[in-house]
């Protein structure tokens, strides 16, 4: 087994160096690769161990520093352009390791802070993850805030954002991925807490569900842990609940089972929170941390047409044919 350094850069802002740790088994063989996301105030460091247990398996796992992290430079965004800087690592990795790396074959780990990168990727980016894995995680920032499940990182969240859900509701929008659940429906969703969690409450997992489910989607399995199970998906990592481990051979069988076909539906509509990234283009909203708009697309031509629908905030929109994916 082999622990590299990836360093790469915001392919949006240019912030740099942003860090990822990679571990893989090298013999010339495409493997599936699984980002593993560490929580909201953690590092990298955190997750070594899934990587080691992921390579073991035959995977090439890969753990960024989010911006503000670690060894990564920036600022800290809370679920803001930190996610499409999980994409840049994905992406550098397949360019640095490209006889290593099944590009077609990419899924997505995360824990508490983690799992909520987990739920905004796969909203954001809806036609790239084959598996999505979120423990514990958050998919609605403002939410999380409210239930004070952790006074901490609500103190952080503030600090970062510049103010309460109240008061920079726009910010929290952009953070709020149930809006946003119908984007994907293509990639398998496995998502796991206990029904003793605490610290990000099951009804930020629930919320997501209800709202995939009354966008019509069915590729959803909630692993919920209970008093007297075998095992439970208490908060933390699997340094310190071994437990965890045991969902591996739920992620591993799903990773390794032939990917779906991931693309988007010819037409549509989607809803962008802050941005939104495709194969086919790129949409923005104001600077991409704040609002949300619904638009349609139409991919039967030789350019993609993308209309905004609602924009009820009456936020700048733009729109892009150029994206980072059209090379994947």
């Amino acid at each position: 087994m082999t622990i590299d350094e990836i360093p790469c850069a915001s392919s949006v802002d240019g912030t740099a160096p942003l860090v990822a740790d990679a571990a893989y088994t090298p013999n010339g063989t495409p493997k599936p690769l699984v980002a593993v996301m560490h929580g909201y105030s953690g590092g990298r460091t955190a997750v070594a161990k899934d990587l080691r247990d992921f390579a073991a398996r035959g995977l090439f796992a890969i753990a960024p520093d989010m911006r503000g992290r670690g060894d990564s430079a920036g600022k800290w965004d809370s679920g803001g352009l930190d996610v499409h800087d999980i994409v840049d690592g994905i992406l550098a990795a397949i360019r640095e390791f490209p006889r290593e790396i099944d590009a077609n074959n990419i899924s997505i780990v995360g824990y508490s802070g983690g799992g909520g990168n987990c739920f905004a990727a796969m909203t954001r980016f809806p036609d790239l993850f084959h598996v999505v894995a979120p423990f514990f995680g958050i998919s609605d920032y403002g939410l999380w805030y409210e239930t004070c499940g952790r006074e901490d990182c609500n103190r952080v969240m503030v600090e970062t954002l510049g103010g309460t859900p109240e008061e920079i509701p726009d910010v929290y929008l952009a953070r709020n991925a149930c809006l946003a659940a119908g984007n994907n429906g293509a990639s398998k969703l496995h998502i796991f807490w206990d029904e003793e969690e605490t610290q990000c409450p099951p009804v930020l997992n629930e919320n997501f569900i209800a709202a995939y489910h009354a966008a019509g989607h069915s590729n959803a399995a909630a692993h919920i842990s209970r008093v007297g199970d075998e095992y439970r998906w208490r908060h933390g990592y699997r340094v310190d609940n071994p437990m965890l481990e045991a969902a591996d051979d739920i992620i591993c069988d799903e990773v390794f089972s032939p990917p779906p076909d991931l693309s988007l539906p010819l037409t549509g509509t989607l809803t962008v929170c802050g941005y939104l990234v495709t194969r086919h283009f790129q949409v923005v909203v104001e600077d991409g941390q704040r609002g949300a708009v619904e638009v349609g697309y139409d991919l039967r031509g030789p350019e993609p047409v993308v209309d905004v629908l609602s924009n009820p905030g009456e936020w700048s929109v733009s729109v892009s044919p150029d994206s980072p994916l059209s090379l994947h």
